[in-house]
């Protein structure tokens, strides 16, 4: 049976330079379609030369003569699926951005209508990343007047926010026409590679779960710990990690230096993967994006829960995490099985304790993280959550 996965998200991301990098180590015979390439092909036959530096404005000045050049792409790829004998065939294009007076489509109702995905990826970077991204972007750096304060975090969150609202919004309509889409899956693109293809070619045989683990003021923790526990779960299963996708350390250190110096106007931020390179960023600019960064945290974290038979609570520390706890009850309401490794003789809050024993047969915290992998991998067939 074919499957259509459409891999989408906010633009500049890096989504399709993660997934090629990824692939190339991948033995599973695929279909890979990257929309623009298809846009320049129809554009070329009616006589209009589509690049990737003028697309943005060509679609908002002519939109009626857009949007017949996309239906014709997605025409195009839905037959090149339907005569190829592959099983897996991803999809990849934007999903929306606003740009000047204007909107840009990446698809729409009835693009989807015709694709009918199975799934839908939609691939997020942290916002300094993609800041980075478009000041390294000749291209893109020229559309902001080669100026990088001209590059707003708050524009950056609002672009996330737009990409998911009209996936979502779409996929809802979709489905009111009968056309079920297994999951929105709001993938970090800091996951490891394995991760990426196991989501995309495995997951009968590893099933989704989702890692969840105290993250604030934990962050040596993470890398000596949190990654270790992730990579014995990942040859078992396709874990999901909060920690692949994370914007807070930017609040952290703009509250850092505010209390440092309450009277500061720019927040120097050293970049999270490099440790090396410097942004200065506008205070205003990071208290406004602060305020939807958060709200996105949260629904970002559940929805990686959402999708997810099972979760592993790694609670290596006895301080109750209020995200942890959360995290619990949100896997409780949607029927996933909860594991918890707490190694303390204290006992948790009673409400972690009633989440963490929501597990199959063993109805029990766990001491040793082995030990709860073993009863992962042994239980994993009589978890609820289909």
């Amino acid at each position: 049976m074919k499957e259509v996965i459409l891999l989408t998200g906010p633009p500049l991301n890096g989504r399709d330079e993660y997934a090629e990098k990824a692939l190339k180590s991948s033995p599973e015979d695929y279909g890979y379609y990257h929309v623009f390439e298809y846009l320049t092909q129809v554009g070329k036959e009616k006589g209009l030369k589509i690049t990737r530096k003028n697309v943005l404005d060509f679609a908002i000045s002519h939109p009626d003569l857009m949007n017949e050049i996309r239906d014709r792409a997605f025409e195009r790829i839905r037959k090149e699926i339907d005569e190829s004998e592959k099983e897996h065939h991803i999809v990849s294009t934007p999903s929306l951005f606003r740009w000047g007076s204007g909107s840009v489509l990446g698809f729409t109702l009835s693009n989807l209508k015709l694709l009918r995905p199975n799934r839908v990826i939609i691939v997020l970077d942290d916002i300094l990343s993609v800041r980075r991204r478009i000041i390294n972007d000749p291209e893109w750096f020229e559309r902001f007047g080669r100026d990088k304060d001209n590059i707003k975090l708050t524009t950056l969150v609002l672009w996330r926010e737009d990409a998911i609202n009209h996936v979502k919004t779409l996929v809802h309509e979709l489905e009111k026409e009968g056309i079920k889409v297994k999951y929105i899956l709001q993938f970090g693109i800091r996951h490891p590679y394995e991760t990426f293809l196991s989501l995309l070619f495995h997951e009968n045989e590893k099933p989704i779960i989702y890692l969840s683990y105290p993250m604030t003021g934990h962050e040596e923790e993470y890398y000596q710990r949190v990654r270790g526990f992730y990579s014995k779960l990942s040859k078992h299963f396709t874990v999901l990690d909060p920690g692949a996708l994370d914007d807070w350390w930017v609040v952290a250190e703009y509250d850092s230096q505010i209390n440092t110096n309450p009277s500061i106007r720019k927040i120097k931020i050293k970049h999270l993967l490099d440790g090396e390179e410097t942004e200065e960023l506008e205070r205003e600019d990071i208290e406004q994006a602060t305020d939807i960064l958060r709200k996105q945290l949260v629904e970002r974290d559940f929805n990686l829960v959402d999708v997810s038979k099972a979760i592993a609570v790694y609670h290596y520390t006895p301080e109750v995490s209020a995200g942890v706890i959360s995290e619990m009850a949100e896997a409780y309401r949607t029927f996933a099985a909860i594991y918890l490794y707490y190694p303390f003789k204290r006992r948790p809050s009673p409400f972690m304790e009633f989440y963490g024993m929501q597990n199959p047969s063993r109805r029990t915290m766990f001491k040793n993280e082995d030990e709860m992998i073993r009863a992962m991998v042994e239980e994993k067939e009589y978890w609820t959550k289909v």
